[in-house]
């Protein structure tokens, strides 16, 4: 048996059956609360029913109480930033509705992430290498990022973000939010324009999963003692490697390996459900 940390927005969603209060947090967007000693099948039996309510849209999440997270693991692209980086790309190209269709049935795991990757980069040769920097800046950071980051810091656990992006918005991401470290796919340019290719090996689903196992390696904790954070097919490796799998807005293939689903687009509700500490959000940052 073990106690285990339920959290919800508030009002709770009826597939949890739950009797005892939520405690609010988040300026009571958000309710949490701790069930005791639960035994095994008790545990399932919720989690089940969490993800039952994640597959309507719910916002909760189920972890052990008393789990130490040593580090935590975001994907990039509709997770720390609202846009799909290829695709702000392939607006500079006028390639936009081609490059969205394949990204969406990547996403989805209809086709192979490397096979997609390589088609829709090809999608891009010729765009200026000098519009990286403008479409960099220009990505919008997801409510929260900065604050949970901000707030790990403090507490010594370090973040890291790992995308089937690329490197070059990823790095000013990164320079806004200051992850511990970030890896993503390097664009190619030739001359003063991208090739339509890739420099060296892809981050597919597989790369970002050896990432989070080679990190947590290095920093001295088991991969079981980390989070990590995604919305599609191309995380899903990464997810089950981590010993708690947030899905941020997911899509409906990760459903069944999830612990936490965020439908609501603030990361600070993974203080108090990692942590049991409390970051407040705004009613009006986050639409209901």
């Amino acid at each position: 048996m073990r106690n285990l940390r339920l959290l919800a927005l508030i009002p709770h969603p009826r597939e949890l059956l739950i009797h005892q209060p939520f405690n609010p947090v988040g300026d009571g967007l958000f309710g949490i609360q701790t069930v005791p000693n639960a035994t095994l099948r008790e545990e399932a039996e919720l989690l089940a029913s969490c993800r039952k309510a994640m597959s309507a849209g719910a916002t909760v999440g189920l972890v052990p109480a008393e789990m130490k997270i040593g580090a935590v693991f975001f994907d990039m692209d509709a997770t720390v930033i609202a846009e799909e980086s290829i695709v702000e790309l392939a607006k500079v190209a006028g390639k936009e509705s081609e490059v969205a269709a394949v990204t969406e049935q990547a996403m989805a795991g209809d086709i192979d992430f490397a096979e997609s990757l390589t088609r829709r980069v090809g999608l891009l040769r010729g765009v200026p290498a000098s519009i990286l920097p403008e479409i960099a800046e220009g990505l919008t950071l997801n409510p929260g990022i900065q604050s949970f980051v901000g707030f790990c810091r403090q507490i010594n656990v370090p973040v890291y973000m790992v995308s089937g992006g690329f490197h070059q918005l990823a790095e000013v991401v990164n320079r806004k939010v200051g992850f511990s470290g970030f890896l993503a796919n390097r664009l190619g340019v030739a001359g003063d324009a991208l090739s339509g290719s890739v420099d060296g090996s892809i981050i597919d689903a597989a790369a970002k999963k050896q990432y989070l196992l080679s990190t947590c390696e290095r920093i001295g904790i088991p991969p079981g003692s980390s989070a990590a954070v995604g919305d599609g097919a191309n995380d899903l490796l990464m997810l089950q490697s981590a010993g708690v799998a947030v899905g941020f807005q997911p899509k409906p293939v990760l459903i069944s390996h999830l612990h936490a689903a965020n439908f609501k687009g603030d990361h600070r509700m993974l203080a108090p459900l990692l942590f049991g500490r409390d970051l407040t959000i705004r009613r009006s940052a986050v639409p209901i």
